[in-house]
């Protein structure tokens, strides 16, 4: 027995001691439960304030110009001297090209010549028409004169104080007269066609001296205004043909830019242009700014838009003709406008506020691009749920979502 017990009592001491274990670890005193915090994320807003701007629309076109002038031979001629070289700027009055005036001058002196026995040959007409009436005055008389003759005659012969042959000689006298008197006023009859006739010779005498003389004018190449030389076509010692291009240059002022309106737009800007709204814009060619207005639309549409002519108003001596160019069209103002960077977009038409550090998503309508005095990429938005003051958020979150806890940054 005793045996048994000193077999058993050292497993007996191991459970007591277990089971003491595991009273101490379940009457141990528990930690405080730790707090889970939420993450906030930090982030950047900017303050909108609703107003009235205008969207941008950014097209690419090309320089024009309506007022391109062809300088045309006037004549079969050889080019005497060119005195300019394409690109060249000129000014008004200055001689671009002069043609031999001896191929014109003949011609000149020729027409000058008719117009001259033209003239002559009217006075002539004038003089000789005088001359006829006084003497168609004098012949009646005398035709009066000579039948008073006959008369006489017959009278002497009834009395036979006359023969009958000098009664017939009588007779005849007058038949002569008569004759004379009808060709003398057929030709008083005939003055207002021949002075007709002739003044219509002279009229093409003149023209054709006034045709020399314009051809001899053009002989050589005056600009007209101030602008540039687009093109040379010939050179010194050239023989041209009539109507053959020389030159062609443009001025300054009138350069326009070519570009096509979508045609989602178009709609906007005819009525922009119905009211005069004349949009303007900013340009850009080759690292080169100018301004420009919208002057009109084309009168042809394609199925891609339809092409708006601008007038350049500023910056234009620096352009030539066929450079492309780059521009942005103010488009009309659009009212309770909010221009926000493109990271603020979510989605196609959701941005976010920030409402009590947390985030809020707000539907809004795309208005368009826009240019004003941010840097970077910007649109125009327009929402009801925008105000004075409200923080929208710009930094692009990827969980960006409702309710989501956020802090601002301070700006450095």
């Amino acid at each position: 027995m005793k045996d048994q017990y000193q077999r058993y009592w050292p497993w007996a001491l191991l459970a007591l001691g277990f089971l003491l274990f595991v009273v101490l670890i379940l009457t141990r005193p528990r930690p405080p439960a730790l707090a889970v915090r939420e993450r906030v994320w930090q982030v950047e807003a900017v303050t909108v304030n609703p107003r009235a701007l205008r969207p941008v629309l950014t097209l690419y076109g090309q320089v024009e110009s309506p007022d391109l002038v062809q300088a045309a031979a006037p004549g079969k001629a050889r080019v005497w001297e060119v005195r300019v070289q394409e690109g060249e700027a000129v000014k008004s009055g200055q001689i671009l090209l002069r043609l031999d005036p001896r191929d014109f001058e003949p011609q000149v002196v020729q027409t000058r010549s008719d117009v001259a026995e033209l003239q002559a040959q009217l006075a002539q007409e004038k003089v000789r028409y005088a001359s006829d009436l006084r003497a168609l005055e004098h012949e009646k008389s005398l035709l009066s004169l000579m039948k008073n003759a006959v008369a006489r005659a017959e009278k002497l012969l009834r009395k036979n104080l006359l023969s009958a042959a000098a009664v017939d000689k009588e007779k005849a006298e007058y038949e002569r007269q008569s004759l004379a008197v009808v060709a003398r006023q057929l030709a008083v009859n005939e003055h207002k066609a021949r002075l007709t006739q002739l003044e219509a010779k002279l009229q093409r005498a003149q023209a054709a001296l006034e045709t020399a003389q314009l051809a001899l004018e053009r002989s050589q190449v005056i600009a007209p205004f101030d602008g540039v030389v687009a093109k040379v076509e010939v050179a010194a010692g050239d023989f041209v043909q009539s109507h053959q291009v020389l030159l062609s240059f443009y001025p300054w002022r009138g350069l326009e830019l070519r570009a096509r309106i979508p045609t989602p737009f178009q709609a906007e800007i005819q009525q922009a242009l119905a009211r005069q709204n004349h949009l303007p814009a900013q340009g850009e060619s080759a690292g080169i700014p100018f301004t420009a207005l919208l002057s009109r639309l084309s009168g042809s549409a394609a199925a891609g838009g339809i092409d708006a002519l601008f007038e350049i108003t500023g910056g234009n001596e620096h352009l030539r003709l066929g450079m492309t160019a780059s521009l942005v069209l103010q488009r009309p103002p659009r009212e309770n406008a909010v221009p926000l960077p493109y990271a603020a977009l979510y989605g196609s038409n959701r941005v976010y506020k920030i409402v009590d550090g947390r985030l809020q998503p707000v539907k809004v309508t795309i208005l368009g691009d826009y240019a004003g005095d941010k840097q970077g990429s910007w649109l125009l938005v327009a929402s009801r749920q925008l105000h004075p003051g409200d923080k929208v958020l710009v930094t692009h979150l990827p969980n960006a979502a409702a309710g989501l806890p956020v802090e601002i940054k301070a700006k450095k």
